[in-house]
């Protein structure tokens, strides 16, 4: 495994959760939940250990509160659960940030059992997180390889423990079976890139932007005497970026208005994005860029 890899996976991240005010049997609220978990991890995970926590000052009998009715807000924004926690947290408050070398930590949360009908939010269910996570999965295949036969090759067991060694954070069960599914050459890079809101959007809307992404970029320079011979040049962050958005990245090299965020940390947009995507992505195998607009 690579040191990026490692350093990937090595990432944390503190968490200050409090049950909602209007849920809570103490006046002043009850103490927060603190705990520091993998950026990697999803926070569907962590509601059965939460009910427990909380079940002594829920209003409503926790016996009949189901746990996996649980879901988050940040700043009043409900947030999708589907999306790892560091991919939240560089959303929510990176992309905000006024320091983003010094962000506010910890990335304080507040819990909800109740009220969540009208969110349309997906149902946190293991089975049904699970299966969010393989079909994301499939769909990074099918980008890297332009079929999802590899993912639908994996043994019955197999398939559970990719899913098991993202919950249990074991890097090395993942990288044997993750690994697996890489191809020699990648057909387009699987990549998602979250823009902020504008000074006046809606905190709620994420503006997501995902494209077919090649590994490789063929130019055609003019040559001397009037031909022209087509080269190839590796794909970087800078230049899939300036072809998807060149009012925001007029240039392929300098973050002129903005800069680029993966995993709580800039990324120089000269990066290669098949060794980013290799070496760098979530555990479902795409790669959450966000960005960040220079102040």
């Amino acid at each position: 495994m690579s040191v990026l890899q490692e350093r990937v996976w090595a990432g944390r991240l503190p968490l200050e959760i409090r049950l909602a005010s209007s849920e809570c049997r103490i006046y002043d609220q009850s103490d927060p939940y603190l705990i520091s978990v993998p950026r990697l991890c999803y926070l569907p995970l962590l509601l059965p250990r939460l009910h427990a926590f909380f079940s002594p000052v829920l209003i409503a009998d926790p016996t009949t509160t189901p746990i996996y009715d649980g879901y988050f807000t940040y700043d009043s924004v409900p947030l999708k659960w589907h999306l790892p926690i560091g991919l939240l947290y560089d959303i929510y408050v990176l992309s905000s940030s006024q320091d983003p070398a010094t962000p506010p930590l910890p990335f304080k949360l507040i819990l909800h059992f109740q009220n969540g009908s009208g969110l349309n939010l997906i149902s946190a269910e293991p089975a049904v997180l699970h299966d969010a996570f393989i079909n994301s999965v499939k769909e990074a295949d099918f980008l890297r390889t332009g079929t999802a036969k590899p993912i639908m090759s994996l043994s019955a067991a197999d398939s559970r423990a990719l899913w098991g060694s993202v919950q249990s954070h074991d890097m090395a069960t993942y990288k044997r079976i993750y690994n697996s599914l890489l191809p020699q050459n990648f057909r387009n890079i699987p990549i998602r890139i979250y823009l902020p809101s504008g000074p006046d959007g809606e905190k709620a809307s994420i503006k997501v932007v995902q494209a077919h992404i090649p590994p490789t970029v063929n130019s055609t320079p003019s040559a001397a005497g009037g031909a022209s011979r087509t080269s190839t040049t590796t794909q970087t962050l800078g230049s899939a970026l300036r072809s998807l958005m060149p009012s925001l990245f007029p240039s392929s090299r300098t973050p002129v208005l903005a800069r680029t965020v993966l995993h709580g940390a800039v990324v120089p947009l000269g990066s290669q994005l098949e060794e980013l995507a290799r070496n760098a992505t979530y555990t479902d195998g795409w790669l959450g860029v966000v960005v960040v607009m220079n102040s």
